[in-house]
């Protein structure tokens, strides 16, 4: 056998290491195919963890997760001029907004409540007055001071007494509710409130008033007299609105 130079021989070792591969796993078969040919590889985007992935912002009509639901507010009251429904919330410069537009002789206003004893002697009699003297210009009005969530209970207790008077709402906190419509009303209901027809108060029942005692006042209102003044008992019968 002829003797390899020294470049011959370097040239077949290269020659053997390249057919037998570096990287063969021992335990492979040395017949194996060799792998396809890799495609270019395209990194995946990496999960964000559980905690990081966003949750959708939530919507204007639902609560937002852990916070309790919105009460349903009153909203805030019409504004001068819009038309109101029965049982809207309404601010005592609202209600007085509304005497304005009615005009007339002027406009009775009742604060009641469905709670409230003798506001279911009263109301029966405010609607028969209110029948007496309609052709006369003079309007009634009610005004519950029941919980906005008790709006159902009010509407029901008008209902059952087939009470047609219009009747609103009055809108939370009570204060300058009561501030409003008289300085002086501490809240006792029932109340009565007689407006002229530019919203100045004319008279003043502090308590549930007796038809023996609302008539000559009214009476005389819508003749044109001067009635001016008020009649408020020491205790009133049902104590305080809040």
């Amino acid at each position: 056998m002829p003797r390899l130079g020294r470049s011959a021989f370097v040239a077949l070792a290269l020659s053997l290491a390249s057919a037998l591969g570096c990287s063969r796993r021992e335990d492979a078969p040395s017949h194996a195919s060799p792998p396809p040919a890799r495609e270019p590889a395209v990194s995946a985007p990496t999960a964000a963890p559980e905690s990081d992935v966003a949750e959708p912002a939530p919507s204007a009509s639902e609560p937002t997760s852990g916070a309790p639901a919105p009460e349903l507010a009153n909203g805030p009251p019409a504004p001068e001029g819009t038309p109101l429904a029965p049982l809207d919330a309404v601010s005592a410069e609202r209600l007085l907004a509304e005497v304005r537009r009615l005009g007339g002789k002027g406009t009775l206003v009742n604060a009641w409540a469905s709670w409230c004893g003798p506001c279911k002697h009263e109301l029966p009699t405010l609607a028969k007055l209110a029948k007496k003297h309609a052709s006369a210009g003079l309007h009634v009005v009610l005004v519950s001071l029941d919980e906005p969530a008790d709006r159902d209970k009010a509407a029901a207790f008008l209902k059952e007494r087939k009470l047609g008077l219009t009747s609103y709402l009055a809108e939370r906190p009570l204060g300058p509710f009561k501030q409003g419509l008289h300085p002086r009303w501490p809240g006792m209901l029932p109340a009565s409130f007689l407006y002229d027809a530019s919203g100045s108060l004319r008279y003043f029942w502090g308590g549930e008033a007796f038809e023996e005692e609302i008539t000559p006042v009214l009476d005389a209102f819508v003749a044109g007299k001067a009635i001016d003044g008020e009649a408020t008992p020491a205790i009133a019968p049902e104590g305080e609105a809040r």
